[in-house]
């Protein structure tokens, strides 16, 4: 008498598509952890380029002559219209471009040269080069990066000297969270008048 086995092993016919299963999701996640690290590596390398940026344009901002003694004819605290030409960090040679550090500006985002208050802020081609030109629309070159910021003046703790804050704000025109939404970087200094 013949007794049937109740073991009943794998054809190869379900072996392959377990296999062509298992293959499909491992080459699925591994698409997904790809991305996901060139995307980590990518916004590292902007918040990167973002922050030197910011400091650059600090830096320079913290060179000009800040002085409140209106005979000094060099100080960039004068009214727009009396500052030399140093006084202008925008790169752009329109009348209104020059603000020097007057209070004022603003770091909010915005669409691409719809500033309300021109002269505080500024365009970087991709390589973070400054953009020149006499306004938005002669620019000689497309801006990938807009730094924009805001001047405000302090009150001095008794008498002490006079003080501006200086923030500054940039934004990546072909980030995800470009104009319209959050900075990649705001970085903030106070400079103090020297008299």
């Amino acid at each position: 008498m013949m007794t049937q086995s109740l073991d009943r092993g794998f054809s190869l016919v379900e072996t392959m598509i377990a296999v062509l299963i298992a293959l499909v999701a491992v080459f699925g996640l591994g698409t997904v952890i790809f991305i996901a690290s060139v995307t980590g590596k990518n916004q590292g390398t902007e918040g990167t380029r973002a922050t030197i940026y910011a400091q650059d344009k600090i830096e320079k901002l913290l060179s000009l002559d800040f002085n409140t003694n209106l005979s000094d004819t060099n100080s960039c605290d004068q009214t727009s219209s009396s500052q030399p030409a140093s006084c202008n960090t925008t790169g752009i040679t329109g009348s209104s471009w020059t603000q020097g550090l007057l209070a004022g500006g603003s770091i909010s985002p915005m669409a691409f040269c719809a500033s309300a208050s021109p002269g505080y802020e500024d365009f970087l081609d991709a390589n973070g080069v400054q953009l020149t030109g006499s306004g938005c629309a002669g620019l000689s070159g497309t801006p990938s990066y807009i730094r924009q910021w805001q001047i405000t003046d302090l009150t001095s703790p008794s008498g002490g000297p006079a003080m501006k804050q200086i923030t500054v704000a940039v934004y990546a025109l072909n980030a995800e969270n470009s104009m319209g939404g959050k900075p990649i970087t705001v970085l903030t200094s106070v400079l103090s008048d020297p008299n």
